[in-house]
């Protein structure tokens, strides 16, 4: 049996990055998505990175589990701390200086990214080294085992799944 490993190029984590930041500024443009972004940013506390990064990976079946979140804002906490302290800045310029503050708020969105970049690579290095195969196998197992297949006839199967595996990889 040949093991692959799901591995992502740097140029591919790039495209990736770069997606999720278009996407994520066309979904924020709308007024609506805007609002109740900041409102539950405001009253609860969470990111709206995450939450952009939460919508976005269910729209491209992206699981991200509990410990894949807390390995992600972990390893991304130094961004977020980044432009937490820039959005405290930009916000003691308002009514001051107009220029200074939309020159604040162009810093603050470029941080944004550099957190949106952060986040996206520590998705993707959870997937890193995922083996292909045994997850191909424990779905395979699972649906044998729930259709109460034999051990015999599971081999079988076993192997048309190693078969339909080696011929999408070419």
């Amino acid at each position: 049996m040949t093991v692959r490993e799901i591995s992502i190029s740097s140029d591919e984590l790039e495209s990736w990055t770069e997606e999720f930041w278009q996407w994520s500024c066309h979904i924020y443009q709308n007024q609506d998505v805007a609002k109740i972004c900041i409102a539950v940013q405001d009253t609860l506390g969470l990111n709206v990175n995450y939450l952009l990064l939460a919508l976005w990976c269910e729209q491209k079946l992206i699981p991200i589990d509990q410990v894949i979140w807390q390995k992600i804002q972990s390893e991304s906490q130094q961004a977020v701390d980044a432009v937490s302290y820039i959005r405290t800045k930009r916000l003691g310029l308002k009514g001051k200086s107009e220029d200074a503050y939309q020159q604040a708020l162009l810093i603050e969105l470029k941080a944004e990214q550099q957190h949106q970049k952060q986040a996206i690579q520590s998705l993707f290095k959870q997937f890193q080294g995922f083996n292909r195969n045994l997850a191909t196998q424990a779905n395979m197992q699972a649906y044998l085992e729930t259709n109460q297949i034999n051990a015999e006839d599971q081999a079988t199967v076993q192997q048309l799944g190693q078969l339909v595996q080696n011929i999408s990889q070419i």
